[in-house]
Parts: C-alpha cells; structure tokens; sequence
C-alpha cells in the first residue's frame, strides 16, 4: 500500500471543568464514512449504469466494494477497536436492499463484541431508491426514519442513553468519560443540504449540558461539515446553521466533530475545535480512522484497507485486488486524468502540454481525497494555474494547492484550568 506521511496538528484546550478526563480510561474507536455501499446483489457490475458511474467523477470504486468492505470488516475483527463510528452515506442510494446487506455484513463485528454507532447521510433516506441490475436502473423500496431505527437497532439505535424525537439523532455514553453524540445532521431527508434544525438544536443543548454536568467529554458526529474545507465545497456541505453550532459547541467545550459528505480526508480547525473530514470509505484509498482516547486527550490517524493482503489471504485469483494499490489509484487517477482533458482542451491548444496537465491535475486531485501530498511534484503548478485560469478545472485546482499539507493525523491534549 502507498506509505503514509503524516502531519502533526497539536491543539490545547483549557477545560471549565476540572473533572474532565480525570476518570477516563483509554480506549479506540474507529471511523469510517460514505461507504455508499450497494450489495453485489443489487447492482450490476456491466453495462451503461456501471461505465457512467465509472466516469463521472464521484471517483467510488463500486466493482470491487463488496470485496474493499470485507477487507475492512477482516482488518477490524483483527484491531478490534471498542467502538466503530459510521457518519453517513451508508449506501449508494438508500435502498433498502443495500442497507439490509450492509447491516448483515457488519454484523459479524457486533458478534465479535464490537459496538457500532452509525447515523444517516443524505443518501440513506431518500423518497425514491434505485438499485442497478442488468447495466440499468430500477426504482425500489427505500426506509423511512422509523424503518432505519429498525434496520439499525444493533448499530445504535439501542443501547444509547437519549435519543431525539425529532430527527435520528442520539448519545451514546461510553462509560469512560467520553459520550459520542451521533448527530443527524439532514435538513430534509434525501436532499444535499444538512442543518440543525431548532427542536434538534434544543435536544442536542440540553444533552451537552448533561455531559458537562458528569464531567465527561463530548465528542460529535455528523454527515455534514462544521467548518469549511474547501471554499468550493461549501453550499450543501456545511451546515446552513454552522456558525450558531459552532458557537454551542464552544460554550459547551466540544473540540472533536468527526464528519464527511465531502469524500476527501482533511482537516479544519478554528480556535476551538478540529473538524476531521474523513476520507469515503467508497473511493482509493479506502480510508478509515482510529482514534485513541486517554486520559490526556486524543490522537487521530487516517488509515488504508489493505486490500492487498486480504485477497491473498482468501486466497483471490483476481489480479485487480491482488494488486489493487495499482489498479484502485490508476482508477481514481484516470477518472480525473479524463476530466482533465475535457476541462482544459479548450484553453490548452498544446496536445502535449493538455496531457501533462491532465496528469499533474489527476495526481492532485488523488492526493487530495486520499489526504497525502508528501510525495506530489508541485513544481508546474504554478504554470498549470496560469494557462487553466478562468475554467472550473483550474478554480478546483488552484483551492487544492492552498492546502497541500497532508491531513491524515492530529493529536489533542487536554489541560486543565
């Protein structure tokens, strides 16, 4: 797998309330979103639906997702992390289908005492679901609110110790001086946009409080963003109220909020908390997070499914997955390298010089999702901004090169007033 470069972020907090983390015990988690998980059942790997998919930008990797998950779910039942947390976008298209196969996979961690926590993203509960047989599409059976609750009874909707009427939004309290409040951040089921609504808001103010008064630390979850990452992916990706929550959140001492909806891994932070972006589980590299907790703060770490060695361990003769650090990045890199040319052939006339800025605008933009720059020649880049400058292709790319840290760790320490 590509080597990992990673970044220290050091953040300190100075806590109003002296008896937080003292009682802590240390444990893991791990994160993991947007899986946009279909079922091989439900969608056909051949014709038009499937090469449209292949090459429209979104960048899933939904041939061989079945087989990235179950690497995954092999990886877990080896670290056996206390808890798993799921931000969203669990299926492709909210079918219900695809959530019943999601849920039956996962199930084998909650068996192997793994405690999964998960909300929905705006695609999970939608008024019309699609699943895609024989290359096309067909309409079929979605969930509602009350069904998903149901669907996912085992993957926290029971065991939690508040749970919003108004929305699928609830705690969970550890029991080490942590409570993960599991946010459903959807304005309207099924569309882009997320928000806290006010009957969520006054929930979600009331059970902070609460956390605060035992002197434990709250960390958040939501689909959408809290802080903007990139100025292009701002309208339906933050908040519409994200200025109020973060000012909650700051009253309260929320300095964790773990989100996704954006599909790429990185990583904001104001004065008072850090917004970890993580990367879609459906796109190269795969990613998911552990985070440590103990009694001094937090560390975050982005990680790759080994896909690789899961497929020589089930012993697989598909050569895709068994070299799949090459096959996943040369998928992702020529949906992009193909974007490239299509963006810029009008302003870039040089058949020769149009390709190698389709090839450096692809490695970026890999970079970009899989949150690693390290190893990314810049050296054009200035020129590349120059001859795209006026098109779409350059103003996505120019916002990228303002950020070309890597983002796949940071760390937290708490202190104490």
């Amino acid at each position: 797998m590509k080597k990992i470069v990673s970044f220290l972020l050091v953040a300190v907090m100075l806590l109003s309330f002296a008896a937080c983390g003292s009682d802590k015990n240390d444990f893991d988690i791990v994160v993991v979103t947007d899986i946009h998980f279909a079922g091989r059942e439900h969608f056909d790997y051949e014709g038009y639906f499937a090469e449209s998919n292949d090459t429209n930008g979104s960048g899933k990797q939904m041939k061989y997702l079945d087989d990235i998950l179950d690497a995954f779910i092999d990886e877990m039942k080896t670290r056996k992390p206390d808890y798993i947390l799921m931000t969203g976008d669990n299926t492709f298209d909210g079918a219900k289908e695809s959530h019943l196969a999601l849920t039956e996979k996962l199930k084998v961690l909650v068996d192997e005492g793994i405690t999964i926590l998960n909300i929905p993203g705006n695609h999970d509960i939608k008024s019309t679901a699609f699943i895609f047989p024989d290359g096309g599409f067909e309409e079929t059976e979605s969930l509602t609110p009350e069904e998903y609750r149901e669907v996912y009874a085992n993957f926290g909707y029971t065991g939690g110790i508040s749970y919003d009427e108004s929305s699928l939004s609830y705690v969970y309290n550890t029991g080490k001086g942590v409570r993960f409040f599991m946010i459903d951040t959807n304005a309207t089921y099924g569309l882009l946009y997320g928000e806290i609504i006010k009957e969520k808001y006054e929930w979600l103010e009331k059970e902070l409080s609460a956390c605060i008064e035992a002197g434990d630390v709250p960390v958040v979850a939501g689909h959408h963003n809290l802080l903007e990452h990139n100025p292009m992916f701002n309208f339906g990706y933050m908040l519409n109220n994200s200025a109020d929550v973060q000012e909650l959140f700051a009253e309260y001492g929320v300095n964790l909020y773990l989100s996704g909806h954006m599909h790429t891994q990185h990583i904001a932070q104001n004065e008072n908390i850090i917004d970890i972006v993580g990367g879609a589980f459906s796109v190269y590299p795969h990613r998911y997070a552990e985070i440590s907790f103990t009694d001094e703060g937090w560390t975050y770490e982005s990680k790759e499914t080994d896909v690789v060695s899961f497929a020589e361990k089930i012993g697989s003769t598909d050569e895709n997955l068994l070299k799949y650090s090459e096959y996943g990045y040369n998928f992702f890199y020529n949906n992009a390298y193909s974007q490239g040319l299509d963006a810029l052939s009008e302003v870039v006339t040089d058949k020769e010089l149009l390709e190698k800025y389709a090839d450096f605008s692809a490695k970026l933009n890999v970079a970009y999702f899989g949150g690693v720059f390290s190893d990314l020649d810049l050296s054009i880049a200035e020129q590349f901004l120059k001859d795209s400058s006026g098109t779409r292709w350059g103003f996505y790319m120019d916002y990228i090169l303002m950020d070309t840290k890597d983002n796949v760790y940071c760390q937290w320490i708490y202190a104490n007033e």
